[in-house]
């Protein structure tokens, strides 16, 4: 197995060629905008080969596809580290004793548990390290320190909530995967107990217990590889609605993206579900079928709550309908929202009910109110960690290149701006709503990464869906918007793969120039957007066609 080091090297010469190819991409769309003026160029640039290997006869766009299939296809090599063990054996113990045991065990452990019957269970099989003296506790009010000893002093307690089956059940299974491969030591045990710890939703539950709890432990590799299943699928989406250079490059993000580097694929359990269902909720939109882009949009949201925002720009532009088409009486005011809203809104909300509904049933309302404490804790300011991105943390850094963590002083400041933070982000967002009413459908969706990065902080890993702008820029690369963001997209990942490289763990400074430069990315689309939204008003005011919606 490739050492990480040296994937994180090439991951840094795999975005720079997403970059060049983004720039490619943009010179051959325009070529051929010309060249359509034109029947005899463009008869040429379609038939004359560029590329000629025996009987194999490519022209420019085929020759073009064909570089980026080879650079996916040696970047699938890289990201998996040369080694068929990361597919068909190795997977993440410290994810997995969060999401498989906490899914499968969800009914004796809830929120609150799974810490201290993880040590009680360590030390029942003979302890395999010495653990830190702490660990981080919750319950509904926050997270806090309690001494390792109170979970030993509480073994009946916590042993209590399970029948003596079901214990000796979750024992083996703590057990197994904790020292099965050798890949966990002393170190990462004692992080894993001061984690925040399980946050998946209670839908998520209702989806993945069954799974976990069919699949016993010894094949637990089995639901590690569903997120490549999930992410082939959204692969296979994005061909069929944008075509061949969306699809290339979106799996260009996923090889080098600083956020597919934990968990990787194939090593958690479901962590991408969410992530692939927001991406095929954009194909949907661009293949007009809308009730299944609010379905697909439904389940990311009750899988992650966030996804949600991504449909603030199809929001506005409904808002925006409903105020300006006056030529249609307000006493029938739902007739001025276009109808594939309503439809996109009813396959939201019938899924939402559905899978919702079930989870209720099945749960309770209890657990989703503790799902709902436990997330708005992960987010309060004094929880925050250079593992986290977003606005917020972006706005604390003051230029150091030594600090590695992100310290009480930093916290402190975003606690005492809060207010201020989200005014601003609030005044973004309704700037960038009005800028957006002139944008397709599926761009908007696809823009939703910019208001969630304004308003929201979150762990890194979270930012692998800025997959969906990828793919909107993608899917027309002759507009210089479009080009302009993959660069900055691509060149981030360049930037985080080159600083893992050189400053190796000194998070807080890559995440801040992370931050820094997804700010400026937010800032070109939003002017890009404005210049088009102001273009478009000028050419209406003179008598010009109004814009295609759509």
């Amino acid at each position: 197995m490739a050492s990480r080091d040296f994937t994180e090297q090439v991951k840094v010469g795999l975005a720079a060629g997403a970059m060049l190819a983004a720039v490619a991409g943009f010179a051959l769309a325009r070529l051929r905008a010309r060249a359509e003026k034109n029947e005899a160029a463009r008869e040429f640039i379609d038939r004359e080969p560029l590329l000629k290997w025996g009987r194999l006869r490519l022209n420019a766009r085929q020759t073009f596809s064909a570089g980026l299939l080879i650079f996916c296809i040696a970047g699938t090599f890289n990201y998996f580290r040369y080694d068929t063990r990361t597919l068909v054996r190795d997977y993440d113990q410290y994810d997995l004793l969060h999401y498989y045991l906490n899914s499968k065990y969800f009914d004796e452990l809830r929120y609150y548990r799974l810490l201290p019957s993880l040590i009680v269970a360590d030390d029942e099989a003979g302890r395999r390290w010495e653990p830190p003296p702490i660990y981080l506790a919750q319950d509904d009010k926050d997270y806090f320190m309690r001494p390792i000893q109170w979970a030993l002093d509480h073994r009946e307690e916590i042993k209590g909530r399970f029948s003596k089956e079901r214990w000796a059940q979750f024992s083996h299974d703590a057990v197994y995967i904790q020292r099965n491969l050798g890949r966990m030591g002393g170190k990462l045990w004692g992080q894993l107990l001061v984690d925040h710890g399980f946050n998946g939703t209670p839908t998520w539950v209702l989806i993945a217990r069954p799974i976990a709890s069919i699949v016993p432990v010894e094949w637990v590799k089995v639901c590690a590889c569903l997120d490549l299943l999930w992410i082939m699928g959204m692969l296979a989406a994005v061909v069929w609605a944008f075509g061949a250079e969306a699809f290339f490059l979106s799996w260009v993000f996923v090889i080098v993206s600083y956020s597919f580097r934990w968990p990787s694929i194939t090593w958690g359990f479901l962590r991408y579900d969410w992530f692939a269902c927001m991406a095929i909720g954009v194909c949907m939109i661009r293949k007009e079928k809308p009730v299944a882009a609010g379905a697909f949009f439904a389940y990311a949201t009750l899988m992650r709550y966030f996804p949600v925002l991504w449909l603030f720009g199809i929001v506005a532009k409904g808002v925006h309908a409903l105020v300006t088409r006056r030529d249609i009486p307000l006493t029938r005011f739902w007739l001025r929202i276009p109808r594939r809203y309503w439809l996109m809104a009813a396959g939201f909300a019938v899924t939402i009910a559905l899978l919702g509904g079930a989870s209720v049933a099945r749960d309770g309302l209890e657990s989703h109110k503790q799902n709902l404490i436990k997330m708005a804790a992960h987010v309060e300011p004094h929880n925050l960690s250079s593992m986290r991105q977003g606005l917020a943390v972006t706005l604390t850094y003051r230029g150091e290149t030594d600090m590695k963590r992100l310290s009480d002083e930093k916290r402190l400041f975003v606690q005492n701006n809060e207010r201020w933070l989200r005014l601003g982000g609030l005044v973004m967002m309704i700037a960038l709503g009005l800028f957006m009413t002139r944008a397709k459908d599926w761009e908007v969706v696809g823009l939703g990464f910019i208001p969630y990065f304004w308003v929201m902080t979150s762990s890194y890993y979270y930012y692998s869906m800025r997959i969906t702008a990828v793919i909107i820029h993608a899917a027309d690369l002759g507009k210089p918007r479009n080009v302009v963001g993959l660069l900055f997209l691509f060149g981030t990942e360049l930037f985080c793969n080159a600083s893992e490289h050189l400053k190796p763990e000194n998070r807080y400074f890559l995440i801040s120039w992370m931050g820094i430069l997804l700010t400026a990315y937010s800032i070109l689309m939003m002017a890009f957007l404005a210049h088009e939204w102001w273009t478009a008003r000028k050419a209406e005011k003179a008598g010009g066609a109004p814009p295609v919606d759509g």
